[in-house]
């Protein structure tokens, strides 16, 4: 299970991919703050991204989840030391903390907080790797997802270039095993 911060939301509902985090993750939860954020604001502002997001929010394909009080106190004490970091982020990552869930965040202010409290997390950068790695996208998915979200985040053509080589490497040594029988070890 993992938890997802609305900047990687709005980005995979932009590249109509947001069943990427239900495929990899089975289920993916998001605090009420970025409903908020990505649903109520979005669609103030006419977003149609806001409209993929409620629709997978409706077919169950995100859930939202209370916070308990614990995640609430800390995610108050995370705000405090992280002033610049929204009330919403810091929320998130108190439940991927409390709830020892994946964090999927794009912000590097809360992804820098989640290395100081040791929580996990992937940007969704790698998350059409990650997919391919544990299979539950196949290469071609991969390849299209890791083009696409590079380029709307901008990402540097350098750390693409290494992302869809190391999909193209697992594709050759997955094939390559397939192709050639397993040697027992020992004696000749």
């Amino acid at each position: 299970m993992a938890i997802a911060d609305a900047s990687s939301l709005i980005v995979l509902a932009h590249q109509d991919a947001l069943w990427l985090l239900e495929r990899v993750f089975d289920t993916v939860a998001f605090v009420p703050g970025v409903e908020d954020e990505t649903v109520v604001q979005g669609r103030a502002r006419g977003y149609a991204d806001a409209e993929r997001i409620a629709a997978t929010i409706a077919a169950k394909q995100l859930k939202v989840i209370t916070p308990t009080a614990a995640e609430k106190r800390l995610a108050t004490t995370l705000a405090q030391s992280a002033p610049a970091l929204s009330y919403t982020d810091c929320m998130t990552l108190a439940c991927a903390k409390e709830r020892h869930l994946v964090l999927v965040m794009e912000e590097q202010r809360g992804r820098n907080l989640a290395v100081a409290h040791q929580i996990s997390y992937l940007t969704i950068q790698v998350l059409p790797l990650q997919g391919y790695i544990s299979e539950r996208l196949s290469f071609d998915e991969c390849d299209d997802l890791l083009t696409r979200i590079a380029r709307a985040m901008r990402t540097d053509q350098a750390m693409l270039t290494i992302l869809r080589s190391a999909a193209t490497e697992i594709r050759r040594l997955r094939s390559a095993q397939t192709e050639s029988p397993i040697r027992k070890e020992g004696p000749l």
